[in-house]
């Protein structure tokens, strides 16, 4: 290697190592173990990614759900009354009114599939890949 390409290549260095990090995007290609196409580029498999356990496939988990007690609501018999010009009464029967219990939808996160599209961040060297989420 000649002394302008070693310099080019010190130069290149130098820039990358004020950038410790790159945003990357990828597509899984397949799963058990996991692999990803980065960029178009190059492939990458599960020992260079870190994948939080949102994403990985044997880590389905399902997220809370919330719960609101069933109720009721009663009104009792009574009569109205009204003053003024024309006063005149009403009768209310009773009214029970019953509520079943309530529960909310709950979200299930899901592993990885062949086919989505992921945002990686590659660590300086590019030793690792976080993959941050899906697109």
């Amino acid at each position: 290697m000649g002394m302008l390409e070693t310099m080019k290549k010190i130069a290149q260095q130098t820039s990358e190592a004020a950038t410790p990090a790159a945003f990357m995007f990828g597509t899984v290609t397949k799963i058990g173990p996991v692999q990803v196409l980065v960029d178009n580029r190059f492939y990458i498999d599960e020992s260079v990614l870190v994948i939080p356990r949102e994403l990985r496939k044997d880590e389905a988990y399902r997220t809370h759900t919330h719960k609101i007690p069933g109720h009721t609501h009663s009104v009792p018999a009574h009569n109205t009354g009204s003053a003024g010009e024309d006063p005149h009464s009403h009768s209310v029967p009773a009214q029970t009114t019953s509520e079943k219990e309530l529960e909310t939808v709950e979200e299930v996160y899901s592993g990885l599939q062949v086919g989505d599209k992921v945002i990686l961040l590659r660590n300086y060297g590019g030793q690792e890949y976080l993959v941050i989420g899906r697109v």
